[in-house]
């Protein structure tokens, strides 16, 4: 079975768990346990948006609905979203949602490992987000110490990448995305598939030099160049329980 058919499958399957989450949410506790995997869900819906229906609006709507619900759960339960990777700030990012990206770049958990590696990763869009220049130094710095070790060395574009960002050099942003293209296959491997059709953190990047504009078009499918304008939705359909959230 290809890729396309394994998404076609996850997605029926997808529309079938949503309407079981809702009727366990009803239950006691229930919420804790079944909000959270809407966000799953929801990527399901923006991969077959994206590669079957191409229908990149809907995907907007569908990174939006995955990115609030991270952020509920931090909020609400204090799920760890900050210090584990830049998956649910590039989903915000990828909404083009103005709320909720500014949301995500005050984003915080009552304790975070702020000296690991997925903190520092998604920590630096956050700084770049809100221009803290010398809070992202110090990702530079902690990145920089990282990305000479071996089972980090993959990453070693990120350094360009940031040093761009604080420079305002385009050029020099756009050679640490080309570096990550390179050695995307060996840094993606995310549990929800994604991978198998673009690298989230390339593109999560690319993205952010949009907002900032930066208009880099890598021209490579690791990097969906339909998901880089920036192109908010009129209107962004929620879930009722996040209505408040």
């Amino acid at each position: 079975m290809d890729k396309f058919e394994h998404l076609k499958n996850r997605y029926a399957d997808s529309l079938k768990d949503e309407a079981v989450y809702f009727e366990k949410m009803k239950e006691p506790d229930g919420a804790y346990f079944y909000i959270g995997p809407l966000e799953y869900t929801n990527i399901d819906y923006a991969l077959y948006q994206m590669y079957i229906e191409h229908d990149y609006k809907k995907a907007r709507a569908s990174f939006y609905k995955a990115a609030w619900i991270a952020a509920y759960m931090s909020d609400t339960y204090d799920r760890r979203v900050m210090d584990n990777g830049m998956l649910e700030i590039s989903f915000a990012m990828f909404s083009d949602n103005k709320a909720l990206i500014e949301r995500y770049s005050r984003l915080i958990n009552k304790i975070n490992n702020d000296t690991s590696m997925p903190y520092q990763y998604s920590n630096c869009i956050q700084n770049i987000l809100a221009e803290n220049w010398d809070k992202l130094d110090w990702n530079i710095h902690c990145l920089t110490r990282f990305v000479k070790m071996k089972q980090f060395a993959m990453y070693a574009g990120i350094i360009d990448i940031l040093n761009g960002f604080k420079a305002k050099d385009e050029e020099l942003i756009r050679k640490g995305l080309e570096d990550f293209i390179a050695t995307a296959k060996k840094r993606n491997k995310d549990f929800l598939g994604i991978h198998k059709f673009f690298s989230v953190d390339t593109a999560g990047f690319c993205k952010l030099a949009w907002i900032k504009g930066y208009e880099i078009d890598l021209k490579s499918p690791m990097v969906p160049a339909e998901l880089m304008p920036i192109e908010p939705l009129e209107y962004y359909p929620e879930y009722d329980f996040l209505k408040e959230g």
